[in-house]
C-alpha cells in the first residue's frame, strides 16, 4: 500500500514534530496574560491598603500624646 506523495510528507510532518494548534497557543497565551494583570492588580491593591493603614495608624499615636500635654 503505497502513499501519495502529499500524503507521505504530512505522515512524516505530523511524527516528527508535534506542532501547537494556532487556537490553543491563541487561548494559552490570553489565559496567562489574564492571570498576570489579576495578580499584579492584586498586588497593587493590596498595597494601597498597606499604605493606607500605616497612614492611619501613624496618627494616632500623636493625638494621643497632645491630649495627654
Amino acid at each position: 500500500m503505497s502513499l501519495r506523495p502529499s500524503a507521505r510528507t504530512e505522515v512524516r510532518r505530523n511524527r516528527y514534530k508535534v506542532a501547537v494548534d494556532a487556537d490553543e497557543g491563541r487561548r494559552r497565551r490570553e489565559d496567562n496574560m489574564v492571570e498576570i494583570r489579576k495578580s499584579k492588580r492584586e498586588e497593587s491593591l493590596l498595597k494601597k491598603r498597606r499604605e493606607g493603614l500605616q497612614a492611619t495608624a501613624a496618627p494616632l499615636p500623636n493625638l494621643n500624646l497632645q491630649n495627654k500635654v
